[in-house]
């Protein structure tokens, strides 16, 4: 596999504490690196890594891209080569004019097959879907980390109708509130905190990449039979206030068929977790990712 480097960026990250487990204070100091990946068609996909450990490949959700997940890499850093990668046709990843979610799948396969051994994933929304489906192409993947993949998503194309003409507008940003708000279901008083955040503009200004995704996701079926050939472990995380009758769904069938699946719900939570609560997110996918009685059947 080729790995076409991109610069390297060395970042003292202003050393945070935070506690994972009984009342144990860590320190993380990052260096990361950016390279870019070529997927299976030769599309460039870009990924930033931090720490040493077992491999961790992050794949983030609809809008935005992999920055959104650097607060996260001091808590992932010092026990993982964490890994995080930004999906075709946003931040710094290439683009086609063919999307598809077999093509979104594809990129997640080759970032994996590129790092050395075997490798932890975890997929937020359209990422989880991506993680998964990667999983039929891939066997280097040890263990999958889901957050609410939208994986029975129907009947949206209105709403992306209405965002279309919101861009065209000049309303990126009501756009993206519209997609929180009609499909993530996500309360107000969560969409006013993540305009508070760092990666709200980079969100703002890929959210006309969601249009074709949300197509993407209206044509996806699931198929519980070939979901059940999963045998890896997996951890599937939900928010206990996620409003999303689609996102609960998803959830739901993925603790019928999949074989080797645990369950987390985040108290009080909704679809962003790792921004709400990041140590509790850190903690949790951490203590997965690392306890060896999880192994595959």
């Amino acid at each position: 596999m080729r790995i076409f480097s991109v610069g390297r960026i060395v970042v003292c990250c202003a050393i945070l504490a935070f506690t994972i487990g009984k009342g144990v204070e860590l320190r993380a100091e990052s260096e990361t690196s950016l390279v870019q990946i070529p997927s299976k068609d030769g599309t460039l996909i870009a990924v930033e890594c931090a720490g040493t450990g077992p491999n961790l490949v992050i794949v983030h959700g609809g809008t935005g891209d992999h920055s959104r997940w650097k607060p996260l890499f001091p808590l992932f850093a010092s026990h993982f080569t964490v890994c995080a990668m930004d999906r075709r046709g946003h931040g710094a990843s290439a683009d086609s004019a063919d999307y598809s979610l077999q093509k979104g799948a594809e990129d997640v396969a080759a970032v994996v097959n590129s790092r050395p051994g075997t490798v932890f994933v975890l997929g937020h929304s359209i990422g989880g879907v991506c993680a998964l489906e990667a999983a039929f192409l891939t066997n280097k993947i040890s263990k999958l980390v889901l957050y609410e993949p939208p994986l029975q998503d129907h009947d949206h194309d209105a709403v992306a109708t209405k965002m279309e003409k919101l861009i065209r507008a000049g309303k990126s940003e009501h756009a993206l509130v519209t997609f929180l708000r009609e499909i993530v279901m996500l309360s107000p008083k969560q969409i006013e905190q993540m305009k508070t955040r760092s990666s709200w503009p980079n969100q703002v200004g890929s959210v006309g990449k969601q249009i074709r995704e949300i197509r993407a996701l209206d044509r996806y079926r699931f198929d519980a039979d070939r979901m059940r050939e999963v045998k890896i472990p997996t951890l599937l995380l939900t928010g206990s206030k996620t409003a999303s009758p689609d996102l609960k769904r998803a959830i739901s069938s993925l603790m019928d068929c999949l074989p080797n699946h645990s369950l987390f719900v985040f108290q009080g939570q909704e679809h962003n977790a790792m921004d709400m609560v990041p140590e509790e997110f850190a903690e949790t996918v951490t203590k997965f990712l690392l306890d060896t009685k999880s192994k595959a059947d």
